[in-house]
């Protein structure tokens, strides 16, 4: 390039302070530990909820299974159906069953189930109902369980 006769002006680059380079890893290390404060608290969150969830459905499980509806003794199971983790647990369940046993007999086992366990216990989480109603051959009962149980 000609040069014109006007002085050359220089650029000169600015570097940042020390005072503000500090300041950058300071927030950037600010930034980090707020996410990482953030996950702890919401892995924490989820845990404690898991955790409520897990001891609750094992609480169901025994509230329905040894008190509210225990299966008939005599009876071979047909079709089970629930809608969370497991049967006979949190959730709403409909076991069906078969006897050979009469309808009236498998209604006194379950009357005398239902007595024992209003006398013995409260409520707890579960509920439970039974029907039972004649096979359509007439030979033997058809057994209708159901189990409510959660918070």
């Amino acid at each position: 390039m000609a040069s014109s006769g006007a002085p050359e002006k220089k650029l000169t680059q600015i570097s940042p302070s020390r005072s503000e380079k500090r300041h950058s890893v300071e927030a950037s290390r600010s930034q980090a530990g707020c996410l990482k404060t953030t996950f702890i608290l919401v892995a924490t969150a989820v845990a404690f909820l898991a955790a409520i969830v897990l001891i609750a459905d094992i609480k169901c499980a025994y509230d329905v299974e040894d008190w509210w509806m225990p299966l008939y003794p005599n009876g071979e199971t047909v079709d089970v159906q629930y809608d969370f983790l497991r049967p006979r647990a949190w959730g709403i369940t409909t076991w069906t069953m078969t006897s050979s046993d009469d309808v009236e007999t498998v209604k006194q086992f379950y009357r005398e189930t239902r007595l024992a366990t209003l006398k013995n216990k409260t409520r707890g989480l579960a509920t439970g109902d039974s029907h039972v109603l004649p096979l359509e051959d007439g030979q033997g009962s058809r057994i209708i369980l159901v189990s409510v149980c959660g918070i």
